[in-house]
């Protein structure tokens, strides 16, 4: 169970699964009703610390696979990229 500023959010996923969540959110496990739990945790830290940055990030990288997917490789889809790999050298820890 997750809590967010919008209430509790179950979740029940497949076996073999993974799901990811910020460590910020505040969440518990549930009692096993049926069967067995087994887990694995573990943590993925960003190179780039800051949420802001890190959502520019995912933007840039969003309208960049987009873009080839409309069009292929192009002079624009190379412009993001490097865009996108100058402002990981600059951001990232």
């Amino acid at each position: 169970m997750i809590e967010s500023s919008a209430g509790e959010h179950p979740v029940k996923s497949a076996a073999g699964s993974v799901f990811p969540y910020p460590s910020t959110s505040l969440h518990r496990v549930e009692a096993v009703t049926r069967g067995l739990r087994r887990v694995a945790v573990g943590w993925i830290e960003s190179r780039v610390r800051s949420p802001e940055r890190r959502e520019i990030l995912f933007d840039l990288d969003t309208a960049w696979r987009n873009l080839f997917s409309a069009s292929g490789k192009s002079a624009e889809f190379d412009l993001l990229s490097k865009c996108n790999a100058n402002l990981m050298r600059m951001w990232a820890d």
